[in-house]
């Protein structure tokens, strides 16, 4: 699995069917916890082990079958620390040493899986339609600098989401909120001179949270206190530039204090039961709108969401990667895809700038074929 989080959905109807011969193992697990698990399968106490990207180098005993969900997904690529390596591409190469099947899933593949499907090197099974025969959910782009030059917006909110969010409340039905970035604001600057506090190890600009009232690098986790005055010119006129989940959270309970608002990122799951605590309170419908980052777009399973909410696309697709593209069309997919599961056909609202760009044209059409010729292309 790519996430903690999606264990703990998974794991329970795995138990159900084989008991307590399913074994879980990730890094929120004590060291002495990890090696006590890691010696139940190594005994061979377990005949299904859950787990990240490191469980691939579980020693289990007998392998026959790996898989690989949601094989596209970048949380499989170790960077640091050492050892650095892609899961995936390891459960291929674990599978050819020891004999074992390998199962990649995903309702995206990445381009290089789609690629080794389609030359024959990978076998491919498709499936067409949704579980119960449901309905894939209807995609509406909302243009921005149309909502912005009628004056329609409300803080990041486009009229359209703002209407289509009410209804859905009013129904008693689920929003999902999905703004791929944590945090209150991606950084903060001077007004007078245009001065940006970076971090000191990595040269990349620090994001303000506003809980903790604190700068942070996301990328090695130095933190310091909020500035109070610029590092440049000693000006006190600082603004926070921006939004991330921390923001729209504040934002949207101002909008509906009546609604039951809840933040779902690496700053609100950090404990071993954080992820399964908030899943299954927003499962029971205790939770009316959940705004998260990529943790709620990877394989959640959820029967009264109605409504998706992407409230920047153009953050997905301008950001700084050869895989940009990619990488925004599985996350807008992903997400898409959990809205009406189960009762009814969901919505999904795309807040964008460059509204007809062509990834959001596929996006919007569930076209994920059209797509795929054109980045082979």
């Amino acid at each position: 699995m790519p996430e903690i989080s999606l264990t703990g959905q998974i794991i329970e109807r795995l138990r159900k069917v084989f008991g307590n011969k399913v074994g879980i193992y990730h890094s929120k697990f004590s060291h002495n916890e990890q090696a006590e698990i890691w010696q139940k399968v190594r005994k061979g106490e377990y005949n299904v082990v859950i787990g990240p990207r490191s469980a691939v180098f579980l020693p289990v005993p007998d392998l026959s079958l790996i898989i690989v969900d949601e094989e596209h997904d970048t949380s499989y690529k170790q960077f640091d620390p050492a050892p650095r390596y892609q899961a995936r591409d390891t459960a291929i190469y674990r599978g050819v040493k020891t004999g074992a099947k390998v199962m990649l899933g995903t309702a995206t593949p990445s381009l290089e899986s789609y690629y080794n499907a389609q030359r024959g090197k990978y076998g491919l099974v498709s499936l067409m339609e949704r579980y119960r025969g449901m309905e894939m959910p209807e995609v509406d782009i909302v243009d921005l600098r149309d909502e912005v030059r009628k004056n329609k917006m409300k803080t990041h909110f486009s009229s359209v989401l703002l209407d289509q969010l009410v209804a859905a409340l009013d129904k008693n039905e689920q929003v999902i909120l999905f703004q791929n970035r944590r945090g209150f604001s991606p950084f903060v600057m001077c007004d007078e001179c245009g001065w940006i506090p970076y971090c000191t190890n990595c040269d990349v600009s620090l994001t303000y949270h506003k809980f903790s009232n604190d700068l942070r690098c996301h990328l090695c986790g130095y933190r310091k206190s909020m500035i109070k005055e610029c590092g440049n010119c000693q000006s006190t006129a600082l603004s926070v530039k921006g939004f991330g989940t921390e923001k729209i959270e504040d934002e949207i309970k101002l909008l509906y204090p009546k609604a039951r608002v809840q933040r779902m990122d690496q700053d609100t799951v950090r404990t071993k039961e954080g992820h399964l605590k908030l899943i299954s309170k927003f499962e029971q419908g205790e939770i009316d709108i959940l705004v998260g980052t990529q943790m709620v777009t990877k394989g959640l399973d959820f029967d009264n969401v109605s409504l998706i909410g992407v409230l920047s696309a153009d953050q997905l697709l301008n950001y700084p990667d050869f895989r940009a593209n990619e990488r925004a069309f599985q996350l807008m997919a992903q997400v898409s895809g959990r809205s009406g599961r189960k009762y009814r056909k969901g919505k999904v609202i795309i807040q964008a700038y460059s509204s007809d760009h062509p990834v959001l044209m596929d996006v919007k059409n569930h076209d994920m074929q059209t797509f795929y010729e054109k980045g082979r292309g």
